[in-house]
């Protein structure tokens, strides 16, 4: 543990640091309240020995404004004190304190009180490290609920979340936004032709594609479903949005993913759909389906090709 000795009196500090140090405790010094509280905003301790009656802030004064400093992360505070009265007790434990140790300084009382809090602080650190595993799993479960674990881009429900969301600020400020629908051509005989192991490759090397596409922060590559992608582009028209569903076209067909079951390229290819939000849709749900009938234009036309609408 590391303990820090707040006392005005250098003969309290040192004998205190012994008996922790002959434990195999670090220590630091303070001596005034003041010091303490100022050291506290940018380190944690794992115990505070705490003398009542200093020059400036006192110890139940100074652990007050230590306990607002570090909110939720509790460690023990153990007051030092002539006064051990049952008025000067209930005023410590009430300031924040945990224990109360009396003046003079009866060393094996106090050694035996460090291994009350190390008990305290095993506890502690098993539970800050329960804690940092919560956080990961929860980090986890959050990116499996907005992401695509075979692709790694964006879900269906991050989509329809962030589409909400900048469908909201195009409206408010007037700004196009635009949709682009994607569909890999004759998908489901690649998998009848190369099988399912296979598509899902071909999929993630798509996606890979895509995601180099989508250059700006703002701009979100989707796997809608199945072997559709969509892109959400804010403060995009419908000019820049066809240009971008062409340089999505191009990038997949420079893949060269064999397609044998394609009866309109000898590799994977792209048929795509645009709309663009300029103040004429209800939500951003209306932007998406324009842009499906986009895509349907672009595969009744003959497929690896791009539409807008």
């Amino acid at each position: 543990m590391q303990v820090l000795i707040v006392d005005d009196s250098k003969v309290i500090r040192m004998l205190v640091a012994e008996c922790i140090t002959d434990l195999k405790h670090s220590v630091v010094h303070m001596e005034s309240g003041t010091e303490a509280v100022e050291y506290m905003k940018s380190n944690s301790p794992d115990l505070i020995m705490m003398d009542v009656e200093m020059p400036g802030i006192n110890g139940f004064e100074a652990t007050k404004q230590i306990r607002v400093i570090k909110g939720d992360d509790w460690f023990p505070i153990i007051f030092l004190s002539t006064k051990i009265d049952v008025n000067s007790y209930e005023e410590g434990i009430l300031a924040g304190g945990d224990a109360y140790l009396a003046k003079p300084i009866e060393p094996l009382r106090l050694q035996m009180q460090i291994k009350a809090m190390e008990r305290i602080y095993m506890t502690r650190q098993k539970l800050k490290a329960a804690q940092k595993d919560l956080l990961i799993i929860n980090e986890k479960y959050r990116r499996l609920s907005l992401f695509d674990e075979l692709t790694g881009l964006a879900n269906r429900r991050n989509f329809d979340q962030t589409l909400e969301r900048e469908f909201k600020l195009a409206k408010r400020d007037k700004k196009p936004l635009s949709v682009v629908l994607c569909d890999i051509d004759f998908f489901k005989n690649y998998n009848d032709t190369y099988g399912h192991q296979a598509g899902d490759d071909c999929l993630s090397k798509v996606a890979k594609a895509l995601s180099g596409v989508a250059s700006r922060p703002a701009d979100l590559a989707c796997r809608y479903g199945g072997e559709e992608f969509t892109f959400i582009l804010p403060n995009t028209d419908l000019k820049g949005a066809q240009q971008l569903a062409e340089k999505v076209r191009a990038v997949v067909s420079g893949l060269k993913v064999i397609h044998e079951g394609s009866t309109i390229s000898p590799y994977i290819s792209l048929s795509s759909g645009v709309a663009t939000y300029n103040g004429q849709f209800s939500d951003g749900e209306a932007i998406t389906k324009q842009a499906d009938m986009a895509l349907y234009q672009a595969k009744d036309k003959g497929r690896n090709r791009v539409e807008i609408s």
